[in-house]
C-alpha cells in the first residue's frame, strides 16, 4: 500500500468514527428524552440536528490537529486530545445553552439558567471523552499497523540492499580490476601489496556475507565495513585516493541500517575517484544534531555525481532510510562548497537497548 492510499483510508476511517459515533449520541439521546416524558419532542430533536453537526465538525477538527502532532510519545497525545476534548464539550455546551434559551427556545421547556451551562458542558465533557478514547485507540491501532507495514519493508530492502552489495562485489569488472591489480604487484615482486589486498578482499567479502540485513549495525561497524572496501580502492588507486575518517567515540555505538553507506562510497569511487587525475579525498564523518544522528560522505573530485550518476545509489538510500524511519529522516546530496560532492544523511540518534 502507497502512503498516499494509506492516508486516504486514515481520513475516510476516523470521518466514518465521528459520524458513527454522532448519529449513535444523537439517537440515544432522541429515545432518552421520549423516555423521559420530555415535550415537544419534535422540535428538541430537530434542533439537535445542527448540534450534531457541530459536535462532529469539533471532532473533526480535533481530529486533524491531533494528526499534526504525531511521531512523539503516546501519552503527550492522550494528553492532548483529553485537554481538547475539554474545550469541544464547552464550546459545545454554550452553543447550546445559547440555543435553547436564546435563539429557538422550546415552549413549555422551562427556564433555561446559565447554571445550566455547566451542568450540560458536564454531560458533554462524557460524550467528548468517550470519542476521544475511541479515536486514541483508533491512532494506535493504525500506528501498530503502520510499524509493522514499515518493518516489512525495511526487512525486504535491507535485504534487496544486501544482494546489491554481493552483486558489485561479484560484478566482474570490480573482480578484474582487483585481481588485476593483484597479479601486477605479484608480478613486480610487490608481494606485501598483493597480501594486503587479499586480506582485504576477503574480510570486505566474508563480513558482508555476515550481515543480518534486517538488523541495524553499531556506526562503527558500518565504518569498519567501509574501511574494508576503501583499503582494496586505496590499492587500485595508490596515491589517488586519500580517505579521512570522522567519527566522534560517543556516536561510535549510535545504530544504524546496516550497509546504508555502501552506495555512497561506492558513488564517491566511481565518480570522483576513478575519473580523476590527481589526488581526491573522500571523507566520511558524522556529528550529533539535538537528537539526530548526522552522517557525511564528501569528495573533492573535479566530476561530480551530478554530471555522471544515474541516482540508484542515493535512490536506494532514501528508501531505506523511509522504510525504517518514516518521515524522522533527512536527505541532502549536491555540490561541495568548493569543490566534489557532499552527501548528508539525517536519523534519529539511537543506540541499542541494554
Amino acid at each position: 500500500m502507497r502512503v498516499g492510499e494509506s492516508t486516504t483510508d486514515e481520513h475516510r476511517a476516523f470521518a466514518l468514527s465521528i459520524l458513527i459515533f454522532w448519529t449513535v449520541h444523537y439517537f440515544v439521546l432522541t429515545a432518552l428524552a421520549k423516555l423521559s416524558g420530555a415535550t415537544a419532542m419534535f422540535d428538541l430533536s430537530l434542533r439537535r440536528i445542527p448540534l450534531t453537526m457541530l459536535a462532529m465538525l469539533l471532532c473533526y477538527a480535533i481530529y486533524r490537529y491531533l494528526r499534526r502532532r504525531r511521531g512523539g510519545s503516546f501519552w503527550r497525545l492522550a494528553v492532548m486530545a483529553g485537554g481538547l476534548a475539554l474545550a469541544a464539550a464547552a464550546i459545545y455546551g454554550l452553543v447550546t445553552t445559547i440555543v435553547f434559551a436564546f435563539i429557538a427556545p422550546i415552549r413549555n421547556f422551562g427556564p433555561y439558567q446559565w447554571r445550566m451551562f455547566l451542568e450540560d458542558s458536564f454531560i458533554w465533557l462524557y460524550s467528548f471523552f468517550s470519542w476521544a478514547a475511541i479515536h486514541l485507540a483508533m491512532v494506535y491501532s493504525f500506528e501498530v499497523s503502520d510499524r509493522e507495514r514499515r518493518l516489512v519493508k525495511v526487512e525486504a530492502l535491507a535485504h534487496q540492499a544486501q544482494v546489491h552489495a554481493l552483486r558489485y562485489q561479484i560484478n566482474p569488472h570490480f573482480l578484474f580490476n582487483t585481481l588485476n591489480s593483484i597479479s601486477s604487484m605479484i608480478w613486480d615482486r610487490e608481494l606485501k601489496g598483493a597480501e594486503a589486498m587479499l586480506v582485504s578482499l576477503s574480510a570486505f567479502l566474508r563480513t558482508t556475507l555476515e550481515i543480518d540485513p534486517s538488523e541495524d549495525v553499531t556506526l562503527s561497524q558500518e565504518i569498519a565495513l567501509q574501511q574494508l572496501y576503501l583499503e582494496i580502492e586505496q590499492i587500485r588507486f595508490f596515491e589517488r585516493l586519500k580517505v579521512e575518517i570522522d567519527i566522534p567515540s560517543e556516536l561510535a555505538d549510535a545504530r544504524v541500517p546496516s550497509l546504508i553507506l555502501q552506495p555512497l562510497v561506492e558513488n564517491a569511487i566511481k565518480y570522483a575517484v576513478a575519473p580523476s587525475k590527481g589526488v581526491t579525498r573522500l571523507r566520511i564523518a558524522a556529528n550529533r544534531s539535538d537528537d539526530s544522528l548526522m552522517l557525511h560522505i564528501e569528495d573533492d573530485g573535479s566530476v561530480t555525481q551530478v554530471a555522471g550518476g544515474t541516482g540508484v545509489g542515493l535512490r536506494n538510500v532514501r528508501q531505506r532510510l523511509a522504510a525504517r524511519f518514516g518521515e524522522r529522516w533527512s536527505l541532502d546530496a549536491g555540490p561541495a562548497i568548493r569543490q566534489g560532492y557532499r552527501v548528508t544523511l539525517g536519523m534519529p540518534l539511537q543506540y541499542a537497548a541494554t
